[in-house]
């Protein structure tokens, strides 16, 4: 991965969290460290919530790690986020006196017990569960970035982009200025009753008037890459200040894939603040 980075970039992002960057949130009753990062550039355009895919830390070591560090000297503070947990991989099985346990401890699977199968009742509850935590969360975030007035962007990754986008249509957690949203899918919204099934992706993003930035890597999520077309069709209406479409290689094959991100939010960032 240190090819991927120039010397300057490769130091921050494998050294230790220094203790100023990390405050506290209490999500579900427990408390979680959100990392932040102030403006380190002549310019000061506001801050940018970063928040991974559900199986990934605050800390990220990919495109969010490299994000959190990159966006401060082109004028952004970042608070990332720790994303929401308790994403399982319903295609195990498991005792059916597992399986029939009711309440929380359908949620909280131990890291080293089989992965239960889960109904559309349980993937319900689930899913509200992560919601609800996403939104709790974000509703702690005003005290933390008092210190970075301006514009706010969100940037959200993977199966998180799908629920993010499901919130804010719902109005649910404070509207950014822009949105980038990176890899977006909902991976088992099928395998949920037709009458709980949220919108596609695409038609929530369509209603919005939020600004979009719409990138998808070659090794992304299938579904994500599935839906990308329907997105664009969708969201091609709006003028190019709302909605702009990216392929990218995000991949650690192409060295070049993470700046070339950054160049895409930095420049759609600009032209949605006017700076």
């Amino acid at each position: 991965m240190l090819a991927l980075l120039s010397h300057s970039q490769a130091k921050p992002l494998f050294s230790p969290i220094e203790s100023s960057e990390i405050k506290q949130i209490t999500v579900d009753g427990q408390t979680a460290d959100v990392l932040v990062r102030p403006w380190s550039g002549k310019n000061q355009f506001g801050a940018a919530v970063i928040i991974g895919a559900s199986d990934s830390q605050a800390e990220s070591m990919g495109l969010a790690g490299f994000l959190r560090y990159e966006l401060n000297p082109k004028g952004w503070a970042t608070i990332s986020l720790p994303p929401p947990k308790g994403l399982y991989r319903p295609n195990f099985t498991t005792d059916p006196q597992e399986i029939n346990k009711s309440g929380e401890a359908q949620l909280r699977v131990k890291s080293n017990s089989p992965i239960p199968k889960y109904d559309s009742a349980q993937l319900l509850e689930l899913r509200n569960f992560q919601q609800a935590s996403l939104t709790e969360a974000f509703n702690q975030l005003t005290p933390l970035g008092q210190a970075f007035p301006g514009a706010r962007m969100l940037i959200a990754f993977d199966d998180t982009a799908g629920m993010i986008t499901h919130l804010l249509s719902e109005k649910k957690i404070p509207i950014p200025d822009l949105l980038v949203l990176i890899n977006p899918y909902r991976e088992y919204e099928q395998l949920i009753d037709e009458p709980s099934q949220r919108k596609p992706i695409a038609e929530q993003l369509v209603v919005m008037s939020i600004p979009i930035l719409d990138i998808i890597s070659t090794n992304g999520h299938p579904l994500a890459l599935k839906d990308a077309t329907l997105r664009k069709q969708y969201n091609q209406v709006k003028p190019i200040k709302y909605y702009r479409q990216y392929h990218l290689d995000l991949d650690l094959n192409h060295p070049g894939g993470w700046q070339e991100a950054m160049q895409k939010i930095e420049g759609f960032s600009r032209s949605v603040i006017g700076r």
